[in-house]
């Protein structure tokens, strides 16, 4: 049998011709797609009961039609190449993104980088204002006036200095007696020498002081001048010694490092001792602030009196082991001396917080320094640096020393 297979574009018709080659009745089966098909035949019966041939390989000869397999091989490549070309492009596609998304994080890190250097180096070259301290990287500034306590007025600390001077001269005059007394001057210099007293701290060494003090008409001089010696030495923070009326925290943390004056050679520059000094005083005056009982009220330190007792009583009992020799032997001449030491010493004490919370650096003069040779029987005070705290080119002097006449 014969497969014909014709298709016209002009109509929608399409003739399908079947042809068996076993009979010589030909069948043609005409259909349309407007229309049901139609059969048409030669004959007037047409049968179908013929045998179709059979190829000597077992097979039916392929017919010739649209679809055939060489046609759906050729679309089959097609998809597959667009398919390729779609992941090809992805896969670079994304590359390039990948690429552009690790390029701008690099950008973001080093403009960030690069920022916090420009931060970094504007706090570094900006003027240093005195009363600044830089928070954060917009190196906002909070004055530190504007925190820490308020500082006395010159004009009030040299009156208290020049009260703490009557008392001690008072306490001097009344209290102890002018007659001998049986004590050996060794024994006595090697007390007042325990107290501090020296050629190279008051002017005069232990055995001359002591000397002295023996004399009934240089006692009281001579006992001004130790009392005075050991009262300002016990509130002079520059130079503290085993005797102290200073707040206890900042003692403690003084005694725990080295030598202020050995950590200026740790910098460079001409000014690392103003640096260090300034670093100090600053560190002192906030200290203060943190001492207060009412920082919000910024006014100097207060003498907390229960927190200070041990420490005046170090100091009345160094003192007495050299004045008991000249207290009268009576019982309420010595118990108005002890109670009248205490108030001298618990007096020198506000002094000294009032100094230590100054954001000023202070100096006590235990010795004359005009040449005159007279024993100091209240010290001066002189001034080291500004309200600012700088360093003031030259001290510059409050208070003279009162010298024994």
């Amino acid at each position: 049998m014969t497969f014909h297979h014709y298709f016209r574009r002009q109509t929608t018709e399409v003739v399908t011709t079947y042809t068996t080659t076993s009979s010589s009745t030909p069948v043609t089966i005409t259909s349309t797609e407007s229309g049901p098909a139609s059969i048409s035949s030669e004959a007037e019966t047409p049968t179908l009961t013929n045998p179709v041939p059979v190829s000597n390989s077992g097979s039916a000869a392929p017919a010739e039609n649209s679809g055939s397999p060489s046609n759906k091989k050729h679309g089959d490549g097609v998809v597959a190449g667009v398919a390729v070309g779609c992941l090809a492009a992805g896969l670079i596609l994304g590359i390039i993104i990948g690429w552009l998304i690790r390029r701008t994080k690099s950008r973001s890190r080093h403009r960030r980088r690069r920022h916090g250097s420009d931060e970094k180096a504007k706090m570094l070259n900006q003027p240093r204002d005195d009363g600044s301290v830089a928070l954060g990287p917009l190196a906002r500034k909070i004055e530190l006036e504007h925190v820490i306590l308020q500082p006395a007025p010159d004009k009030n600390i040299v009156d208290d200095l020049r009260r703490l001077e009557v008392i001690i001269e008072q306490h001097a005059g009344a209290l102890y007696h002018s007659d001998p007394v049986d004590v050996k001057a060794v024994k006595l210099a090697h007390a007042l020498n325990a107290l501090g007293i020296s050629k190279s701290s008051s002017g005069f060494d232990a055995e001359t002081v002591a000397g002295l003090c023996l004399q009934p008409n240089t006692r009281r001089g001579a006992l001004q001048h130790v009392i005075s010696h050991v009262l300002f030495s016990s509130i002079d923070w520059n130079s503290p010694g085993p005797l102290t009326l200073l707040p206890n925290p900042a003692v403690g943390f003084l005694n725990s490092i080295r030598p202020v004056e050995e950590y200026r050679d740790n910098f460079d520059g001409k000014h690392k001792t103003q640096f260090m000094s300034f670093a100090w005083t600053r560190w002192r005056t906030l200290s203060a602030l943190f001492l207060h009982p009412a920082p919000h009220e910024r006014t100097p330190l207060e003498l907390p009196e229960p927190d200070v007792q041990d420490q005046a009583k170090n100091v009345a009992k160094a003192l007495d082991s050299v004045l008991h020799f000249f207290v009268a032997p009576d019982q309420e001449t010595r118990r108005k001396q002890l109670d009248h030491l205490h108030v001298m010493i618990i007096d020198a004490a506000k002094l000294g917080y009032v100094l230590f919370s100054h954001t000023s650096d202070w100096r006590f003069i235990y010795k004359d320094e005009s040449g005159k040779g007279g024993a100091v029987v209240c010290v001066g005070l002189e001034k080291l640096s500004g309200r600012d705290g700088r360093r003031l080119g030259s001290p510059q002097r409050i208070a003279e020393p009162r010298l024994l006449s």
